[in-house]
């Protein structure tokens, strides 16, 4: 147990450290962030997780409670502590919702990819693709909505906003391009295996460079820690896997599905978070904190979570 976890954890924590001493020397700045957030997003990615779904088998791709378990296990998080911090705490809206992404967006990208890659192998590729739609289609763009009309200027763009982000979305490759290896399995089309290598040749790049992306990040957030931010790293990072953990019994879904369900809700939180912090001025030096603090707990809590995992009767 000791050797998987060491073996998993200890390459993500070079690499990230690696990309966190490149920022602090000032090899890359900003401007190469954006560049290697979009390669990854639009150019490895995609290959990555259209590789996954050909390899995937066609009895998982026609289980509909796969993505049901991801709906329910993303966005009731999501509504819980929206309507929590709205009624009970008596925030206003636009904190809501910053909180509520922050504590319910799990960073499957450029954590869980690496994470679950090294753990589970290609077969992790369907489930962070199922719920990584869950973000793209519902959380990111309802989020955008209730920023928008929590804002002064927002009161009246709620419907055409959601639509516009929900269009936006759609087209980004990511989500897109998975689709046509859907549509090919559920055809029962034969792929010649040189078309699966040259995408695992090109999205196997995705791992590397999305945690050397994420040492960059570490490097420029603003860090203050306060009391907000320690609860918060505790939600995210361990109530979370426990809500999913309820959507699994529920669901009745067993093996290494389960497993992974789980382990992608005990992953840092999202860094589209601090992009929507700073675009509204809200919760900015806590989001900001709240990004790294969750990825420096997280090299504890997912050994915790691997553990916890292997003796809940669901392995």
């Amino acid at each position: 147990m000791l050797n998987t976890i060491a073996v998993t954890l200890v390459p993500v924590a070079f690499v990230i450290f690696l990309g966190y001493r490149a920022a602090r020397l000032k090899f890359f700045g900003g401007t190469d962030r954006a560049m290697l957030t979009r390669l990854v997003l639009t150019w490895l990615l995609p290959p990555l997780l259209l590789a996954g779904i050909l390899q995937t088998p066609r009895s998982d791709l026609m289980d509909y409670r796969i993505p049901l378990l991801f709906v329910v296990g993303l966005t009731v998080p999501y509504l819980a502590i929206l309507l929590g911090s709205l009624f009970v705490l008596r925030y206003d809206l636009r904190t809501s919702t910053l909180r509520a992404s922050l504590l319910a967006f799990p960073d499957m990208v450029f954590m869980g990819v690496p994470v679950l890659g090294q753990l589970f192998g290609p077969s992790s590729l369907y489930p962070i693709l199922i719920a990584n739609l869950v973000p793209s289609l519902i959380i990111v763009p309802l989020t955008t909505v209730l920023l928008e009309i929590g804002s002064n200027s927002g009161k009246s763009a709620g419907a055409r906003r959601f639509f516009i982000t929900l269009v936006k979305a759609i087209r980004e490759p990511r989500v897109w391009v998975p689709f046509i290896g859907i549509v090919l399995m559920l055809l029962d089309l034969h792929i010649p295996a040189f078309a699966i290598d040259s995408l695992k040749l090109i999205g196997n790049s995705t791992t590397g460079i999305s945690l050397f992306l994420a040492g960059l990040i570490i490097a420029e957030e603003k860090v203050e820690l306060t009391k907000a931010v320690a609860i918060d790293c505790l939600v995210k990072n361990l109530v979370h896997p426990v809500a999913m953990f309820a959507a699994v019994l529920a669901l009745g879904i067993t093996g290494v599905v389960a497993r992974e369900a789980i382990l992608l809700a005990a992953l840092p939180s999202a860094v589209i978070t601090t992009m929507f912090a700073e675009e509204h001025h809200v919760l900015e030096s806590e989001s900001s904190t709240t990004i790294l603090a969750t990825r420096v707990l997280a090299f504890a809590t997912i050994p915790l979570m691997i553990v916890a995992t292997q003796h809940l009767m669901i392995s």
